[in-house]
């Protein structure tokens, strides 16, 4: 059999070719399941053909259905307003007015009364006289003192009606993408034009397998007469309550007798800004992670006896690295004496970090989000504030696993009696000034060191109990503190989630603190030690599913980030300091040396 000719444009066919073209093809597509044997792999492309071209055929049928419904419609609305139109006065009056009609009933029409007066007598139709002279006074005859008005006189001159426009059965139909007869952000009409612009929309997408693509096609909003909002004036809140329910029932023996005011609002101090986070040099990463060579520092060099006679213990001679060479060793060479060693370039061995995703996944109910948003854009902010702290919980608790405790011992530098500003700037500039001889740094050269961000608050309180101190001590400001570790040579963080919510420090959720810290511990590294590395990021947003929409909820935020923390350089070290905010200034006469 020839294959059938589908124009592209169905719109030129007649009703009976596309049921004819229709017909056909539905028997060539049974012919194909009919034939000996079945279906054949190489079938597979004229059957989808002949289901598109059918479904196409349908779809324009019942468009043309509907067209001519809604034409019929209009068609019998306009025939009603037409016989409403040439419909006589007299015989809606006689009709609409009921006792009237019935008093009269027998008797001959009036005569000698004029037209306009008329209200109780209902000549034929046939021989009523036009009536085109207005009716001032409403149908009412004065003389008669005739209370039976004219509905149809009563109608004409009423006033015109404040008739609020038609809502469509409460519902906004909004298009949320492009279609046939609805642009985008133009508004649908009824029902039954959105389930046929849903049809028309739905034969144009492609067909996906397996991936499928979520599609907006339209939203829709329910209107109400009374909406009550969190910026709802108090007095319409009462109102409206007592118009929807029955305030009879509001017993009251006193009191303010009146309902409270509703707050949608919630109490948020989260902090929002990207304050007490730990500052890094970040680089991206393609793939699962990074590997990198293990650089050997100066320390390892002169510490390596394979390689360098340390410089505190050493004897130079022909044979040490490096060899000390004088004219003795010069003859001696000679002579079969000590050559000059050489060192072997050492093959580096690779460290390496993996990345680590972090990420959050809300549900919310689709009605309880349309009813309350407030309350689910709320949680999402207080999670936004908590991911943050518990990735920067994670960042700092790497930090600290690969650094190196100083001291060994959990005592703490310094004593428990010199207050906090003494020891902690005498350790960190005593930790600094060891960190730069060990790795032969320049004096300048810049370190970084972490503190919890409490510290500045110890120092605050430390100052403000010394003795003889002037005004200037109660108003330490942060740049002042960071001024005196940059004096030093130091680039102080002081970030949040390190040292806190535990026993002892602040945050503890279950107690309030009473005293301050004991000790406190910071970080101290040369400057790129720490980097972090940004990979893979997804942030899909609201996804709603067939699973989900089963139970009528929505994924209302889902987000996903990787990172990962490398250490670069040599060391890092954790250095504990004992302290104690009592304004102590230290002893005229020390005992022991220290910090």
């Amino acid at each position: 059999m020839p294959e059938l000719n589908v124009p592209e444009d169905l719109t030129g066919l007649s009703d009976e070719e596309l049921t004819e073209l229709s017909r056909h093809l539905v028997e060539e597509f049974d012919g194909i399941y009919a034939a000996d044997g079945g279906p054949r792999a190489s079938d597979v492309v004229r059957a989808t053909e002949l289901a598109d071209h059918i479904e196409r055929l349908t779809g324009e049928q019942n468009r043309r259905t509907q067209v001519a419904a809604e034409a019929a419609e209009q068609l019998a609305q306009l025939r009603e307003r037409v016989n409403t139109a040439t419909t006589t006065p007299d015989t809606e009056d006689g009709a609409g007015d009921g006792d009237t009609a019935g008093d009269t009933a027998g008797e001959e029409p009036a005569t000698t009364q004029e037209p306009a007066l008329v209200a109780d007598s209902r000549p034929a139709a046939s021989t009523a006289p036009a009536r085109t002279a207005p009716r001032e006074t409403g149908g009412f005859d004065a003389r008669r003192g005739n209370l039976n008005a004219s509905l149809r006189d009563a109608q004409r001159n009423a006033p015109a009606a404040n008739v609020p426009a038609q809502r469509g059965q409460d519902l906004v139909i909004t298009a949320a993408a492009a279609t046939s007869g609805a642009p985008i952000g133009s508004q649908i009409d009824s029902l039954e034009a959105l389930s046929r612009f849903i049809h028309q929309h739905a034969r144009s997408l492609t067909v996906t397998n397996g991936n499928p693509a979520y599609t907006p096609f339209a939203t829709i909003q329910r209107r109400v007469g009374d909406v009550l909002g969190e910026h709802t004036d108090p007095h319409q809140v009462l109102a409206t309550l007592n118009r929807l329910s029955n305030p009879e029932v509001l017993v009251a023996a006193g009191g303010w007798c009146s309902p409270s005011d509703i707050r949608y609002g919630f109490f948020n101090i989260a902090c929002q800004a990207r304050t007490g986070l730990i500052d890094l040099p970040t680089f991206g990463v393609d793939r699962g992670g990074v590997r990198w060579p293990t650089s050997p520092s100066l320390a390892d060099v002169l510490a390596n006896p394979t390689a360098f006679v340390p410089f505190t213990s050493q004897t130079f001679n022909a044979a040490s690295m490096p060899w000390l060479w004088t004219e003795t060793s010069d003859i001696l060479a000679v002579t079969g004496g000590a050559t000059k060693p050489c060192i072997r370039v050492p093959c580096p061995t690779f460290e390496e970090a993996r990345l680590e995703c972090f990420g959050h996944c809300v549900t919310a109910g689709n009605l309880a989000d349309s009813s309350y948003p407030e309350n689910t854009a709320n949680f999402l902010t207080l999670l936004m504030a908590a991911q943050l702290r518990v990735e920067n919980f994670r960042y700092l608790a790497q930090m600290a696993s690969m650094s190196t405790l100083s001291p060994a011992a959990s005592g703490g530098l310094g004593a428990a009696g010199s207050g906090v500003i003494a020891p902690v700037l005498g350790a960190i500039e005593m930790q600094a000034t060891d960190y730069r001889t060990k790795y032969g740094m320049c004096d300048d050269d810049l370190l970084e060191a972490v503190f919890p961000i409490w510290i500045k608050a110890m120092v605050r309180s430390d100052l403000a109990k010394r003795a003889g101190m002037d005004l200037d001590a109660f108003r330490v400001t942060d740049g002042m503190i960071a001024d005196w570790f940059d004096s030093r040579g130091v680039r102080a963080q002081f970030v949040g989630e390190y040292q806190a919510r535990t026993a002892g420090y602040p945050g503890l959720y279950s107690t309030t603190m009473t005293a301050w810290p004991t000790q406190v511990e910071f970080l101290l590294y040369a400057a790129g030690t720490f980097q972090r590395g940004d990979g893979m990021s997804l942030d899909l947003g609201v996804v709603r599913d067939s699973v989900l929409n089963a139970t009528n909820d929505h994924t209302a935020a889902w987000a996903e980030a990787c990172h990962l923390i490398a250490k670069f350089g040599h060391e890092s070290r954790r250095v504990i300091v004992n302290i104690c905010p009592d304004g102590t200034t230290g002893a005229a006469d020390l005992t022991a040396c220290g910090l």
